[in-house]
Order: structure tokens, then sequence, then C-alpha cells
């Protein structure tokens, strides 16, 4: 994936410090999914994990973006 790939899908860019930043998509709760940094890319490509668990990572636009419509069909807005 690619940056405009991450702003497409609705995350914010968040800045660790002056030298590296990241992504980073809040559904509520501390659930929330968080990118590799622009200093830690893989081949230049960017990456999405589930916040506080990296055995889930998403490589794929298509995958992540199902992903997140899958959550968002199913928020129980009431809980948030």
């Amino acid at each position: 994936m690619n940056e405009q790939d991450l702003i497409d899908l609705g995350f914010a860019k968040e800045f660790g410090d002056e030298s590296f930043y990241y992504y980073a998509l809040d559904f509520g709760r501390g659930f929330s999914l968080i990118t590799n940094s622009n200093d830690k890319l893989i081949e230049g490509k960017w990456f999405a994990e589930v916040f506080e668990e990296n055995s889930i990572r998403f490589t794929s636009k298509e995958d992540l973006n199902e992903f997140i419509s899958i959550i968002n069909r199913n928020r129980n807005e009431s809980n948030n």
C-alpha cells in the first residue's frame, strides 16, 4: 500500500516526533489500526496492524478496505 491508499481509507497522519510519522484509524474504546512508520517501511510499502496486536497485518488495500467496511457495518453506535 502507499500513503494515498491509507488516506483514502480514512487513516489520519500522526507524528511521533520530528523524525517520523505513521497513520492511525480509531474505531473507539481502544480499538484502532496503526501503520508502520515512514522510517520503517519494508520495500517502500506501508502496512496496517491492529494496535497492540502485531499478529494481524494488512498489506493490501483491498483486504484492509474489506475489514474496515465489516467493522463499520457492525458498529453499535450506542456503545461509542
